[in-house]
């Protein structure tokens, strides 16, 4: 492998593989590697929505107990790198790309996303982390990331519809994939999840004889400051007040999961507390979860809403944070993008009353849905809006920037996009090369 560029050709090129049943291909590969998965101290997270999130806050506030971290995660949203992070930054593009050298030596048929794992794997190993963090893909039971043996905690952020064709059509169905992640005399921690879910995950959690804690919030959000990114948030019990570098309302549950998964590990002995978390909270910074920020000059200043809702959840989500937004009462426009996988007349559905225009574009992946056929749906829902097709998303973002407000949503890939581009534009105006 001569180059960076070469490396992520070649893996990009492994997106359509197609998956065999099981993970032998995986087993395989690490050993030859040595199984370097054996010898981590992790934390596995899934769930439908939510997942990175908690996953940024373990990392940070872990980081902020002096420990060695890293973190696996995806998608990326402007360089590949960004999935696999050592002490909170990603590693560098010559690692990257003697890891990809060296994995692919060992497993030549595995696919993009078993490359990247392995990836992770090795890297952590080798520098010796004392706590790593990994995302889920897909699911659970089935993933790559399911190779871990027994996590120190296996965290589900949420249980709703997604991925229908790979985890289920009912709650149930797609609680029982996530709930795979728990492993025999694990500890899981979940939210309080539907009904149908949470008898899934505690029929899983009691057949390997596993702890299982279902957590209300334990924390009111007290303000919020959308230009900033952060919000205030206050615990139940104590009254205590902590920054928090993520706005939304969800984020309520996702901080519960990290301030009590580190009273659980404190309890297991770890160097780690609630004051860790609360630092954590305070440093985090998660792009493209509800993420203002302003345009450059070719923008008009705009002030833009970047967030990566790519499923009835999220959008849901999505919807009662910009109805409680300062935004809401402006003139907006919204830059919209899916995938073809996606529910994407129920995410329309919820976007619908939220705006005045629509200018639909196509998201940088061989998996992205028509904007023409998008155009339509919502033209169908919302006769009397604005609708737009754009193919190219600098051109979407530039109309989006003549109206008072701009929300940019839909997809992960559509939401990184739009942050190197006006991120890029805002360097530019400032005679900054990036």
């Amino acid at each position: 492998m001569t180059g960076f560029e070469e490396a992520k050709k070649e893996l990009i090129s492994r997106q359509d593989f197609v998956k065999k049943e099981g993970l032998a291909r995986v087993y395989a590969c690490l050993g030859r590697l040595g199984n370097p998965h054996l010898r981590l101290k992790t934390v596995h997270v899934t769930g439908t929505n939510g997942k990175g999130s908690v996953c940024a806050l373990f990392e940070a506030s872990a980081r902020a107990a002096g420990l060695k971290t890293g973190l696996f995660i995806s998608p990326h949203l402007v360089n590949i790198t960004e999935r696999i992070q050592l002490n909170g930054k990603p590693i560098s593009e010559d690692a990257f790309t003697a890891l990809f050298a060296e994995v692919l030596a060992a497993g030549p048929d595995l696919s993009f996303f078993e490359l990247l794992t392995c990836m992770a794997f090795l890297c952590f190993a080798r520098e010796k982390t004392e706590l790593a963090v990994f995302e889920v893909g897909i699911g659970g039971r089935l993933d790559t990331t399911n190779v871990l043996p027994r996590p120190e905690l296996s965290i589900i952020t949420s249980v709703d519809y997604d991925h229908k064709k790979y985890l289920g059509n009912t709650l149930g169905e797609i609680a029982s994939q996530k709930a795979g992640i728990i492993k025999p005399g694990g500890i899981c921690l979940a939210p309080l999840l539907p009904p149908e879910a949470r008898v899934e995950v505690s029929r899983e959690a009691a057949e390997k004889n596993a702890q299982c804690h279902f957590f209300a919030p334990v924390f009111d959000i007290v303000s919020k400051d959308w230009e900033k990114n952060s919000m205030t948030l206050r615990h139940k019990k104590t009254g205590e007040e902590l920054q928090f570098g993520i706005l939304g309302a969800p984020q309520a549950s996702n901080a519960t999961l990290v301030w009590e998964g580190f009273e659980l590990l404190r309890g297991l002995g770890w160097p780690v507390n609630t004051a860790h978390a609360a630092a954590g909270f305070a440093s985090v910074r998660w792009p493209a979860r509800f993420q203002a920020l302003r345009g450059g000059a070719d923008f008009s200043g705009a002030l833009f809403i970047v967030d990566g809702a790519h499923n009835e959840e999220a959008a849901r989500a999505f919807s009662q944070n910009w109805r409680a937004s300062p935004f809401a009462a402006q003139k907006a426009a919204f830059v919209v993008g899916m995938l073809q996988d996606k529910e994407r007349g129920g995410i329309l559905r919820l976007l619908a009353p939220l705006a005045g225009k629509f200018i639909f574009t196509r998201p940088e992946s061989p998996r992205a849905a028509d904007p023409c056929a998008l155009a339509d749906e919502l033209s169908a829902i919302r006769p009397d809006a604005e609708v737009e097709v754009q193919e190219d998303i600098r051109a979407a973002l530039v109309s989006a920037s003549a109206s008072g407000a701009a929300a940019v949503l839909g997809s992960f890939y559509l939401a990184g996009s739009a942050l190197e581009i006006l991120q890029a534009q805002a360097a530019a105006d400032k005679g900054v090369k990036l």
